[in-house]
């Protein structure tokens, strides 16, 4: 009889892992004839701690065991309703038995018979091992499908899904929910919802981000709980491509101004998928590119390695697609991240937003981060905006662009934002342009007022310091260089203060001064502004609050110092000169600074855009209903100008008033595009309350012309050249209607065939 049963169970051939093709093999024979191939993964619990209590002789006896009483369970359990195919062995006491079964199997029969199996093989193994007193062996079981398009993966992965299984326990709650949420995956049962993201000075949307969701009234109907289920089954970049071609669908409804905000895990980041799919023949499809695409680098998991993550962003890069830092300020790193990653949009998590109205420090911290993100030229967007309250105070800091359930919650389509936030936010654009703000400060480069002062080298000795401010009774300050640049600064009075204790002659008059030097001194560039340095002087603490300036050159080179009292004295001249120049009734600069700041601008070695603006029909408008309303339409235009600049322009952005309804913009080239769609797009709501209010009703509306002139390296002598071919460029402009911008490179010396219009 022995006989006979041993070569009853020589039937299920056992193989190892280096016999895979074999097995392949066997399951494609199996497929072809329409079988369902599902493999069970099964291991004893806790083999280890027997090892580690008994010894490792009686761990391999049970390991023995258990390999011989696997087949006639398995024939008792499984065949029943299906053929085993054979039983692997993976690694130590871990094993998996391939089934076909006729037809398909549900889940609930997988389910029974895997706690079948568990029942017999627990019973039988602890039959045969009774030489331990402890508590009786437990079976782990679990089970996954084998599709039959890619044999060799499917055996990897099924095992890799089957293990995560049996660690809950067939009979357990969690165990069904990882089962649902494989048949999820498998059918790529996810759905995308879309949130507004809003550009806060006009309400106008700038994309969507798209937000995943399982089945309607499911476990998985909540995106925490669809991806801690994929992060507990390792399946995080399955569930994430799925959700990116999910998003990709809706590239359709979107226009070429907008874009679409995809969430990249880090663990998940190299996307064949987004790198080298059909994705950019779709994009192109829709008259998009990738730069209508961004990627938000979510900050809830570490980045390991940030020399492949930052080869891999390039990658994404040169394909055209925009890069943002997601949950910036509560993941691991938000601040490594943003140095190593160099996004182009700046996402704060919701916990710096929620209450910001009333808390100081987060105020103080948002402050920073634009602060940093205007100096960088990335934009933040702020997450979680759920009260009005949180949102005018955002924009009180200057965040540009926001998101949230108070702006608008994620919908099934591309919505805008919500009725009562869109009639705030043209409150505060109203409150904004009908404001006189404080006229706009242009100040000179910290070259046109630099000194020379007395430098040593960091190894000269504190007391030749010492000499130097004795014999030169006029100098208050030393600057300390290493190779030309300047690494410290020692003051007067600081050093006498360091002397004049009781021990600090015998302890620092032969050292070097780079001990008693001060190592951080506020050093600028020469072309930085006037206004900005004051800003930062006077921001010092009290004890360096009077410490010189120093300048650097280009290679960061020693060029000279400036004073506190030479920087407010200058200052102060200035803001005269701009009280006796400025035009009353904007308080712009006028031709004095403009001719000024012109001249400056010709010997600058960056490309630049001169602006001429000149409003259509102005004196039409202004005899007809009265200078009260011309006058309010020239202010009207300075505060539409000025806010253009400060959303869209640089720092070194110039806004001057020639007089009349003329006025003259000056632009970084790279700002000018965005600058001029501002103003094209947003000129004609900033007058509609003055139509409404005169009751003009004969259907006559404002309209602006632009021209723009190039201003680059040696091309125009003087400003008469400049205002010569501006004239000419504006005099084409005006003969096009509406409000449109016409650039000179567009228009030939008789014809014009090219301008935006609006």
């Amino acid at each position: 009889m022995w006989s006979t049963l041993k070569q009853h169970f020589r039937r299920i051939p056992f193989f190892s892992l280096d016999k895979r093709q074999w097995m392949k093999q066997i399951i494609r024979q199996e497929v072809d004839k329409g079988r369902s191939i599902i493999m069970f993964y099964v291991d004893i619990v806790k083999l280890t701690e027997v090892e580690n209590r008994y010894g490792d002789v009686i761990a391999k006896r049970v390991l023995q065991q258990f390999e011989r009483i696997m087949p006639p369970v398995s024939r008792q359990v499984f065949e029943m309703r299906g053929k085993i195919l054979a039983i692997q062995k993976l690694w130590g006491d871990d094993f998996a038995i391939y089934v076909s079964f006729k037809g398909s199997l549900n889940e609930e029969d997988c389910r029974m018979l895997s706690i079948h199996f568990q029942e017999q093989a627990e019973k039988q193994l602890n039959r045969h091992v009774g030489f331990v007193n402890r508590e009786a062996l437990r079976v782990h079981i679990g089970y996954a499908d084998i599709p039959g398009e890619d044999i060799v993966k499917e055996m990897y992965t099924s095992v890799k899904r089957a293990v995560h299984m049996a660690k809950y326990g067939v009979t357990s709650e969690t165990y069904t929910n990882v089962t649902q949420f494989h048949k999820l995956l498998s059918e790529e049962n996810v759905s995308m919802r879309f949130m507004p993201i809003i550009h806060l000075p006009d309400g106008e949307t700038l994309g969507w981000e798209a937000l995943a969701r399982g089945p309607v009234d499911s476990l998985f109907e909540s995106p925490a709980m669809l991806f801690k289920y994929a992060e507990e089954t390792d399946s995080v970049f399955r569930l994430e491509h799925i959700c990116r071609k999910r998003a990709m669908d809706q590239l359709r409804y979107l226009k070429p101004s907008q874009k679409l905000f995809i969430n990249l895990d880090p663990r998940a980041i190299d996307d064949p998928y987004l790198l080298r799919g059909e994705v950019f023949s779709q994009i192109e499809q829709f008259g998009l590119n990738p730069h209508n695409i961004v990627l938000e680098i979510t900050e809830r998991h570490a980045i390991s390695n940030y020399a492949v993550f930052r080869k891999i962003i390039e990658e994404y890069r040169k394909k055209g697609y925009l890069i943002a830092v997601d949950d910036a300020g509560a993941g691991y790193s938000s601040l490594e991240s943003i140095t190593e990653i160099y996004p182009d949009f700046i996402k704060l998590d919701m916990s710096l937003i929620r209450n910001v109205d009333v808390d100081p420090i987060k105020q103080a911290l948002l402050e920073t981060f634009v602060q940093f993100a205007n100096k960088v030229g990335c934009k933040i967007i702020a997450e979680g905006i759920e009260t009005q309250r949180e949102l005018e105070t955002l924009m009180e800091v200057g965040v540009a662009y926001g998101q949230g359930y108070y702006l608008g919650r994620p919908d099934k389509g591309m919505t805008h934002v919500r009725g009562e936030a869109l009639n705030f936010l043209r409150f505060m654009q109203e409150k904004r342009t009908s404001g006189r703000d404080e006229p706009l400060l242009f100040t000179p480069a910290m070259s046109e007022i630099l000194v020379k002062t007395i430098c040593v080298d960091k190894q000269e000795r504190v007391r030749r310091v010492h000499e130097i401010f004795e014999q030169n009774q006029r100098i208050e300050s030393v600057v300390v260089l290493e190779k030309g640049k300047p690494i410290g600064l020692v003051m007067r009075f600081q050093l006498y203060q360091i002397l004049g204790g009781q021990y600090g002659i015998a302890l620092y008059y032969e050292r070097p001064v780079s001990q008693v030097m001060n190592a951080n001194p506020l050093t600028v560039d020469r072309d930085d502004k006037l206004d900005e340095v004051a800003r930062q002087a006077m921001a010092r603490d009290s004890h360096h609050l009077y410490d010189v300036v120093i300048i650097t050159g280009e290679e960061k080179e020693y060029l000279g110092i400036v004073t506190v009292q030479s920087l407010l004295d200058k200052m102060a001249t200035i803001k005269l000169e701009m009280a006796s120049s400025a035009n009353p009734l904007t308080g712009l600069p006028g031709n004095i600074q403009i001719e000024r700041e012109l001249n400056k601008r010709i010997k600058q070695k960056e490309s630049q855009v001169v602006i001429y603006c000149d409003l259509d029909r102005f004196k039409w408008f202004n005899d007809r209903y009265g200078f009260e309303v011309g006058d309010q339409i020239i202010v009207r235009t300075a505060n539409l100008l000025k806010e253009a600049v400060r959303c869209y322009g640089s720092a070194t952005d110039f806004v001057g008033h020639i007089g009349g309804d003329d006025f003259i913009v000056i632009t970084q080239e790279s700002c000018a595009a965005e600058l001029v769609s501002f103003l094209i797009n947003a000129f004609s709501p900033y007058f509609i309350d003055i139509y409404e209010k005169r009751r003009m009703g004969d259907g006559s509306v404002l309209s602006m012309s632009m021209a723009g002139v190039r201003l680059t390296p040696g091309r125009y002598a003087n400003v008469e050249a400049i205002a010569e071919r501006a004239a000419f460029v504006k005099k084409l402009a005006k003969e096009l209607p509406g409000t449109i911008f016409l650039d000179e490179w567009d228009c030939a010396a008789d014809d014009v065939n090219t301008a935006s219009q609006g």
